[in-house]
């Protein structure tokens, strides 16, 4: 290498006719000549050897010139990182459905993982073999901002689904006020009448005024301030805002935060590699370079300050307007203090505070928060579920037991708070809705049978489990009166595009939407799809609960 000092410093030897012997210890030329290296000095054989030159250089190109890789820390660092990023990678592939993982957006997670992964790994090889500049630029430096984007992405994306699972809940509790004033209004409007036609618009009206309308009404004061759109729900067309908020989710974050940063990286990259092929100091792109050169370190400090801007007001929202779940904003807290502190270790590190020694390792310092998010993310999660494998299951509910306890206010309560906070809200809303609307049908025919009540068994929230043993009045042939509260519900929830859509077999809603078609209505319509949410409630939300 000694004798691709030219590459290196653009000066490998000095002009003709100069003596650059050392005429001098104290560094001077004689005559007014270029300073010459002192008696003893030796320069490191992969900086430029003429000493004009190297002395030329700033402190980090003269730390990375210089670098000669100990092998056995490099390979102390491949190791951990392997161990780090692979098997953990591979166990939360394995798990992504577990009810710990599947609400922190899994994939992006292993995305980032993969990605970081490859950047912790390939770095200490790149290192050890002295790859070229222009891989390192091109797709290590890649990687790592990359990861950036994906996880700063992953959050703001996180921030836009609470907001969603929030209008999910109001939107539904609205609704539910509004029926309810309406019932209330056509009570007295028709006060004193017994008229069949008075009798069905009263059942009419009832419907939807469920147990979550009257989850509204128990809503802690309090809770507005918790989940809070806007203090109003002052939306004009709710179905535009909830299919805005979906396109943001699903395609303009991405566009906006990572693929539109990508491209505009990627021209930079362009223009860095023209600039430094062959620099006048400093490694060109076709010589090794232990670090990223120091070029590329400005479009990070602008998206890092970029994130650090964002933060103060994602912060006010994480912890006091949308209140996340605890898992999420300890995941967001490190990942910005992480940032930061890696931000201000680099600048100390780079202005020499540090010494030499850290210099030539400063590509580690940002490896610290890769690390980082790998074990908030991918490791602490694994554990949990790991360690939950060991708890003593005694005392635990079975599934019809939790769906029983549904009806206790305050536990449906503790269900809905964790429901919003890991967005899955529909689950809950569509499950209570139904809960209900079988029971308004109970209702009706044992006010039109002038029944007592002991003769017409209500549908408790756990019946959805034993669909034989239902009252018989659900098997009745299907009154045309509630045919709109059917379709109601099947638009509001089971529909691919409903405002709060439930996930549950394509199966089931094929079955659901033949029957529509057929107008084949059957009050149990909607039985299959209850019991396959209400097993998502309890394998999703019964693990996060603190009984």
């Amino acid at each position: 290498m000694a004798d691709d000092s030219s590459s290196l410093g653009g000066t490998g030897g000095p002009p003709s006719g100069i003596d650059t012997s050392g005429g001098s210890s104290g560094g001077a030329g004689t005559m007014g000549g270029p300073p010459t290296a002192p008696e003893g000095f030796v320069i490191p054989p992969k900086c430029p050897q003429y000493y004009p030159a190297y002395i030329s250089l700033d402190r980090v190109a003269k730390a990375d010139c210089g670098f000669d890789p100990d092998i056995l820390i490099e390979c102390i660092i491949l190791v951990f990182m392997i161990l780090l990023f692979v098997p953990p990678l591979i166990l939360y592939l394995m798990n992504r459905q577990n009810a710990l993982i599947k609400y922190r957006r899994p994939r992006d997670v292993f995305i980032g993982g993969i990605i970081s992964g490859l950047n912790a790994i390939l770095s200490p090889i790149i290192r050890m073999t002295g790859i070229k500049c222009i891989f390192n630029t091109w797709f290590v430096s890649s990687l790592i901002f990359s990861f950036m984007f994906l996880t700063f992405s992953r959050y703001v994306k996180t921030y836009y689904m609470q907001r969603l699972s929030i209008f999910k809940l109001k939107f539904s509790s609205r609704k539910a006020k509004k029926e309810l004033y309406k019932k209330e209004t056509s009570n007295k409007n028709n006060q004193g009448s017994d008229t069949v036609k008075s009798k069905e618009s009263e059942t009419l009206s009832t419907i939807k005024t469920s147990s979550i309308a009257i989850d509204s009404n128990n809503i802690p004061s309090t809770f507005s301030n918790e989940y809070s759109i806007d203090n109003s729900f002052d939306i004009q067309d709710p179905i535009l805002y909830f299919k805005k908020l979906n396109n943001i989710i699903n395609k303009k974050i991405t566009i906006y935060f990572v693929i539109i940063p990508i491209i505009i990286l990627t021209c930079y990259y362009a223009y860095i590699t023209v600039i430094s092929w062959n620099p006048d100091n400093g490694p060109g792109m076709l010589d090794p370079c232990p670090n990223e050169i120091k070029n590329l370190s400005y479009p990070k400090r602008i998206f890092n300050a970029i994130i650090m801007i964002c933060s103060v007001y994602m912060l006010y929202q994480i912890y006091y307007v949308q209140k996340w779940d605890k898992e999420l904003k300890i995941e967001y807290t490190s990942f910005i203090i992480v940032l930061f502190i890696c931000m201000i270790i680099m600048e100390c590190t780079t202005k020499g505070v540090f010494g030499p020694g850290l210099i030539t390792y400063r590509v580690y310092i940002f490896q610290s928060f890769s690390i980082v998010i790998q074990v908030m993310c991918v490791i602490v999660p694994l554990i949990k579920i790991f360690l939950n494998r060991f708890k003593d299951q005694e005392g635990k509910l079975t599934e019809e037991e939790f769906l029983a306890k549904l009806a206790v206010p305050t536990f449906r309560e503790q269900v809905r708070e964790i429901s919003t906070k890991t967005f899955c809200i529909e689950n809950l809303l569509f499950f209570t809705a139904h809960w209900d609307l079988m029971n308004i049908v109970i209702q009706h025919y044992s006010k039109k049978g002038n029944g007592n009540s002991s003769d017409f068994p209500s549908f408790s929230s756990s019946d959805v489990l034993h669909r034989n043993t239902l009252n018989p009045i659900l098997y009745k042939p299907f009154d045309p009166i509630f045919k709109p509260k059917y379709e109601q519900l099947y638009s509001f929830y089971i529909k691919e595009d409903g405002i709060a859509a439930v996930n549950i077999n394509s199966s089931t809603i094929k079955i659901i939407e033949e029957q529509m078609e057929n107008d084949n209505y059957s009050y149990l319509m909607f039985s299959q799809a209850a019991e396959e949410i209400g097993e998502l409630l309890y394998s999703n939300i019964y693990p996060r609960m603190n009984l």
